[in-house]
């Protein structure tokens, strides 16, 4: 699902939980994921996402955003 679009537009590591591979994981409960922003209220954290893993990097625990910035920009790394 995640391997072959960033093979496609040439993001050499990502895609796949390998060593040396930047990791984004999201662990959810799909019974339990809703979307709580509202127009008048827009910047809302959804519910039902536990874990958030950016870069490898704990970004959401238990539900709560852990103040880590692990986020960095996307270059394209390799050939496709």
């Amino acid at each position: 699902m995640t391997s072959d679009p960033c093979r496609r537009v040439g993001l050499a590591d990502r895609g796949r939980l390998r060593p040396g591979y930047k990791a984004d994981v999201v662990l959810f409960d799909p019974a339990r994921v809703r979307d709580t922003a509202a127009y008048k209220d827009p910047i809302r954290y959804p519910e039902g996402i536990q874990t958030v893993l950016v870069n490898g990097v704990v970004t959401v625990e238990a539900g709560q955003h852990t103040g880590a910035r692990a986020g960095q920009m996307v270059r394209r790394t390799g050939a496709r």
